[in-house]
């Protein structure tokens, strides 16, 4: 019997490869909508099963993979922020991204009181996604008049083409919060607001219920819990998406179903990649510190430094 899965995107440049992958996919599993997961039962019917996902509503959805998903007539789910699309503003990830990492590293050491010789192997990255959203922005604030950088221009879908795809009938709108904060790093009440805020805006400007979901950055205990989860109960979510990357079993809570992350690589790679799925992540590890490691450390400082405050 073949696995199930989810496969998740987030900014996709290449045409030709994003088709590529799209062929084998189809070649590979049968393509469904998100819905198909809503019944455990399907999971057993011996084939293979695979939905395709893409976060944060990278402009890239609409100019180069919508057109490839509607000539293959592949159903995809697109999960977004409302405020984004409304206010045209960029998550706090896509304004640090291609910025200096000695800067920032100086930045964060000064800011979170953390010396630069604990942290300076680590990327920054990894640091900003210990931090509660407040924080992240100041540090941008920062970083930009240091240097003198502008804010980027929106890199994502403005609504008339969010709206537009949800009506073509291939593409579901999910919700993926206000902000993009690591819900786990907020407190109660800002964590409410952005799971709920985003839900209820999304049906406002859609027209009908929105009954899916995806934590940001989505990893189990690192980015959510309990709280988030019991959260999207209360707003009758039937399916949050994680970005644990394995494969669908019947057993899975559908509020925390896995995904596997495509982003390059060649049809060989990918290929492999589909084969292993959360063995690929720990072959990784191996290689590397995994942000996981990185992030449990700068946590244990950030701790440390808000006790010796205390005192």
């Amino acid at each position: 019997m073949k696995r199930n899965l989810i496969i998740n995107f987030h900014v996709v440049n290449d045409a030709v490869w994003f088709e590529s992958v799209i062929l084998l996919l189809k070649a590979k599993y049968t393509l469904v909508h998100l819905s198909f997961f809503e019944n455990s039962n399907n999971y057993e019917k011996g084939k293979g099963f695979c939905h395709i996902s893409f976060d944060d509503g990278d402009q890239t959805f609409y100019t180069v993979a919508y057109p490839i998903l509607k000539k293959h007539d592949v159903p995809a789910t697109l999960f977004v922020s409302p405020k984004s699309a409304i206010r045209r503003e960029n998550f706090w990830f896509q304004e640090v991204t291609g910025y200096d990492n000695n800067k920032m590293i100086t930045i964060l050491s000064r800011e979170l009181s953390l010396p630069i010789k604990t942290i300076h192997e680590i990327p920054f990255f990894d640091i900003m996604l210990c931090l509660p959203l407040i924080r992240i922005q100041e540090i941008i604030t920062f970083y930009q008049k240091e240097t003198d950088t502008l804010p980027k221009h929106c890199q994502n879908m403005s609504l008339d083409e969010i709206l537009e795809v949800e009506k073509s009938g291939l593409i579901t709108v999910g919700a993926h919060t206000l902000n993009h904060p690591i819900l786990k790093n907020e407190n109660d009440e800002i964590c409410h607001n952005e799971i709920t805020g985003s839900i209820i805006e999304l049906q406002k400007l859609l027209g009908h219920k929105v009954s899916y979901f995806a934590y940001p950055n989505g990893m189990p205990y690192l980015d959510f819990g309990e709280r988030e989860i019991n959260c999207l109960m209360n707003n009758n979510i039937i399916i949050a998406v994680s970005t644990e990357a394995k494969f669908i079993s019947k057993h899975d809570n559908k509020l925390t179903l896995p995904r596997l992350g495509l982003s390059y690589g060649s049809m060989r790679f990918v290929e492999l990649k589909l084969i292993l799925g959360a063995n690929w992540e720990k072959i990784k590890s191996l290689k590397s510190h995994s942000e996981s490691k990185n992030r449990q450390k700068i946590t244990s400082l950030l701790e440390k430094v808000r006790k010796n405050e205390m005192k």
